[in-house]
Parts: structure tokens; C-alpha cells; sequence
């Protein structure tokens, strides 16, 4: 009989993932919005290697997870190499 020991992925061990996957020069902002009468929603912004801020042009759309919106602001930046690694 064959047993499945795969790990759920929690949103707490995906963010993990996500920040191990993010160099340790980038600046990396997290924003949660205030909510507007319905739930919060995050948004984040990742700035280049050895900059010190995050142009306001790198903040991704606002997402209902802390991890959809680092998600997000990641694949937009990531450089090439990166990009055929999934997120």
C-alpha cells in the first residue's frame, strides 16, 4: 500500500517558500490595505538588488493573501533565470 508524505502547503510555509526564493539584497515591502468595509487585502512591492526603496510602479494589485501578493510582486521582478522555475 502507497502512502502520500507530502507535506500540506500552508500559507504559512508557502510565504516561507516564497522569501527563501528572494535574494537577501532586495528590498521586499508588505502592505496590508485597510479594508473598505469588506476583508483586508495585501499588496507588496520588491525593490531592485542594492537599491534602497521600492519604486511605487513595483507595488502588485492588491490580493487577499500576504502570499498572492508577494507571489505577484515576484514574478514581476525575478530575473530571467528565475522565470522557468514556477514560483
Amino acid at each position: 500500500m502507497s502512502h502520500n508524505y507530502a507535506t500540506p502547503m500552508t500559507p504559512e510555509r508557502r510565504l516561507a517558500r516564497l522569501l527563501l526564493r528572494i535574494p537577501e539584497d532586495r528590498i521586499v515591502r508588505i502592505e496590508r490595505l485597510p479594508d473598505a468595509g469588506q476583508a483586508a487585502r495585501w499588496r507588496a512591492a520588491i525593490g531592485e538588488a542594492g537599491s534602497g526603496d521600492c519604486p511605487a510602479d513595483r507595488w502588485s494589485a492588491p490580493f487577499d493573501t500576504m502570499a498572492d501578493a508577494l507571489e505577484a510582486a515576484w514574478r514581476a521582478v525575478r530575473p530571467p533565470a528565475e522565470r522557468n522555475r514556477g514560483a
